[in-house]
């Protein structure tokens, strides 16, 4: 019976989050084809966040170690869900931009973020990873905040890490803005990867304190990584989410 109401409520979730979407894409269109109007964008991103859980029955409550960060920064948080984008949304800067794998920008009108406020990241290839780190460099420049998913993606063994990437802490290092580690407790929980099950609950993250890096240097970005990931993996253990011993 919990996955009959699960299907039933991932239909829910998925005409909820496209009604919404499609009732604001007029104003996203032309939002994300000025660039002095993306900050409009993405605070019509957080209403159409904030519509959808409200619709859905969720609600979020964020703990903050920090409540404000001065210039741009670059979040990285353990990667759950497809929720997790969601649910960044509701408290992200207005100044920010998404990481996110390039397939994403082929979704037809999705696609009109990636190329404008957003960065679409061809991870197979070397030259489009690189094409995706200068952008990123070139969003910091303009002020822009950067959320980046370490670990890549979404695998079968969540709420359990997957190794970390270098390119987030590398990226951080090289253009001396600081890290800003985030938890996500249990979005995996109210929409499960690749079951279509949505389920209403109380969604619950963490933003960290800032860790800056401008007394770092490049050969220090590996120290950096492991030090991120233990903290999210310890939070993770400390919150009954994962067991140390399934590590």
């Amino acid at each position: 019976m919990r996955k009959v109401l699960g299907k039933i409520g991932f239909v829910w979730f998925g005409l909820v989050f496209a009604s919404i979407f499609l009732l604001f894409y007029p104003l996203f269109y032309l939002f994300l084809s000025f660039e002095k109007l993306y900050p409009a964008a993405n605070f019509l991103r957080k209403l159409w966040a904030w519509g959808t859980f409200i619709l859905c029955g969720s609600f979020a409550k964020v703990y903050r170690e920090q409540k404000a960060f001065e210039g741009p920064c670059i979040f990285v948080s353990n990667h759950t869900s497809y929720l997790d984008i969601v649910v960044f949304g509701l408290f992200a800067p207005m100044k920010m931009s998404f990481m996110g794998k390039i397939e994403l920008s082929k979704i037809p009108l999705f696609g009109k973020f990636f190329g404008t406020v957003d960065i679409a990241v061809h991870r197979e290839s070397v030259r489009g990873a690189h094409r995706a780190f200068l952008q990123s460099k070139e969003k910091l420049d303009k002020g822009y905040s950067i959320l980046i998913f370490p670990e890549g993606t979404i695998w079968n063994k969540t709420p359990l890490l997957k190794p970390f990437k270098n390119g987030a802490f590398k990226l951080a290092i090289e253009n001396k803005v600081p890290i800003v580690p985030v938890t996500f407790y249990n979005n995996f929980k109210a929409l499960p990867d690749e079951k279509f099950e949505y389920y209403p609950t109380v969604i619950k993250c963490k933003i960290h304190r800032a860790i800056k890096t401008d007394h770092l240097n490049v050969d220090d970005s590996d120290q950096l990584r492991d030090e991120i990931y233990n903290l999210i993996e310890q939070e993770l253990i400390k919150n009954h989410i994962i067991h140390e011993n399934n590590r």
